[in-house]
């Protein structure tokens, strides 16, 4: 038998349709630390835990919906941010707590290599949560600029405009700011 992590995230995702508990594991254990990086552009660490927590149980409980045609990572990446901005409505709505807008990348980013977690930090501090988001996605999770469009809920065009902006303003940035280690 083959060893499940050969599979492709789509074969996957179609035996777990078929009831394969471990090819939904095998899934989970794949996506959570991509959605949790790509959720720390909502909200700090615990957010971001919690939200990807909710986005793999509601892909659990929701794979029946997933259309085996097309690529398992942007559905599964739509349905986290849909349950980012759904939570950040709900809490801005009753006050109840203020989101942490210090929180930066994930710590093991930073300790395997401090220039990028710098660019990540850098980027979370001065781009607007879609631009961020666009970049953590095309360049972070290396999804394309189609897949990043549909999670993002934009067009392919507006995504390509989103990551040019970005990298010239952080290119900006850096030029009269050099990383200093």
């Amino acid at each position: 038998m083959q060893n499940k992590e050969s599979f492709s995230d789509e074969v996957l995702a179609i035996r777990a349709q078929q009831g394969g508990m471990a090819d939904f594991e095998e899934l989970a254990k794949r996506y959570w630390p991509r959605l949790h990086r790509f959720l720390l552009t909502y909200g700090n660490d615990a957010f971001a835990s919690d939200i990807t927590q909710e986005t793999l149980l509601r892909a659990y409980q929701k794979i029946s919906y997933y259309h085996s045609k097309k690529s398992f990572a942007p559905w599964v990446f739509t349905i986290a941010r849909n349950l980012a901005l759904n939570s950040l409505k709900r809490s801005r709505r009753k006050a109840e707590v203020a989101m942490d807008e210090n929180s930066t990348v994930s710590n093991q980013e930073i300790e395997n290599n401090p220039e990028i977690g710098m660019v990540w930090s850098k980027a979370k501090q001065f781009l607007s949560k879609t631009a961020y988001g666009s970049l953590r996605l095309h360049y972070g999770e290396e999804l394309t600029i189609r897949e990043v469009a549909i999670i993002m809920g934009k067009s392919e065009i507006a995504i390509k405009v989103i990551l040019h902006r970005s990298r010239k303003k952080l290119a900006e940035y850096f030029k009269s700011n050099p990383i200093k280690l």
